[in-house]
């Protein structure tokens, strides 16, 4: 078993507004009780709202600068930003998304408490509930939420991707 791992080699997901990159025990079997992360954002790019629900979160900020928003069960916010040496906890379950809120390219090194940290992410949660429960839900015609895409983003923001280009009624 290698106590090494090319973790900037491996990437875990690519976007067209940032690299997304994982070492958990499925691709590094000495990790016990703990995975880590590395999140690079373009410029204003947005790491989606998601939750853990079985790992708490330590994230450090290597680059730039970003935001880490957290949302709790009590309905209590926290919007922490963070500059290169910050560091930001974000307790197990609590909903949470980080942001760049600079012109250059933001990286955050996180560490999980669990070696295969389960996420649920916020554009699951929306395509998971039907339209019509959420328009009885908001109070709101139902095709409002017919228009958000049903699709997952995880890193979202101002350089989109064509291939998930929205299609307009007149299309």
């Amino acid at each position: 078993m290698s106590n090494q791992f090319a973790f900037k080699q491996n990437v875990f997901k690519q976007f067209a507004n940032g690299d997304f990159y994982r070492a958990s025990s499925k691709n590094f079997p000495v990790l016990k009780g703990l995975a880590v992360q590395a999140l690079e954002l373009e410029a204003h790019a947005v790491r989606e709202p998601h939750t853990h629900p079985n790992a708490h979160q330590l994230d450090f900020c290597v680059s730039g600068v970003g935001r880490v928003g957290i949302v709790g069960p009590e309905g209590e916010t926290h919007y922490l930003d963070l500059k290169p040496g910050d560091i930001s906890f974000v307790p197990q379950g609590y909903l949470h998304w980080i942001e760049n809120l600079g012109e250059e390219r933001l990286s955050f090194l996180v560490v999980l408490s669990h070696e295969e940290p389960q996420t649920i992410e916020f554009s699951e949660m929306m395509s998971g509930v039907p339209n019509a429960t959420l328009a009885k839900m908001y109070n709101l015609p139902e095709r409002v939420f017919a228009a958000i895409p049903e699709k997952t983003i995880i890193i979202g923001g101002p350089k989109a991707d064509p291939r998930d280009r929205i299609m307009t009624a007149a299309e």
